[in-house]
């Protein structure tokens, strides 16, 4: 049938990041910061890294579309909320998790 798996569908890969604000574990409070530091200044580019370090598309093609919006404030907004995510994912601020360290 016309049944598609999301590994095979970005654009709905894409909406269900959106939509769940699945962001990947970037693995490391570092990379996590820069990624965050990165929206900030430069709407949709930490989102971009983040993609690319977890090998997911859609996080590549949010980004992007963060990048594209960035003059409209709704796409930097995005952006920095994205890096937050991404950044407390990967085990920044997240005060209930002082006990495990993962530098």
């Amino acid at each position: 049938g016309m049944e598609q798996h999301s590994s095979d569908n970005p654009c709905s890969e894409v909406s269900e990041e959106c939509c769940s604000m699945s962001v990947p574990n970037v693995g490391t409070k570092g990379l996590g910061l820069f990624c965050l530091l990165a929206n900030i200044f430069f709407p949709g580019i930490g989102s971009i890294v983040a993609g690319l370090k977890t090998d997911k598309p859609s996080t590549m093609i949010i980004g992007l579309f963060q990048f594209i919006t960035s003059w409209l404030i709704v796409g930097w907004i995005w952006s920095i909320v994205w890096g937050w995510l991404i950044w407390t994912k990967a085990g920044g601020f997240d005060p209930l998790m002082r006990g495990e360290e993962n530098v």
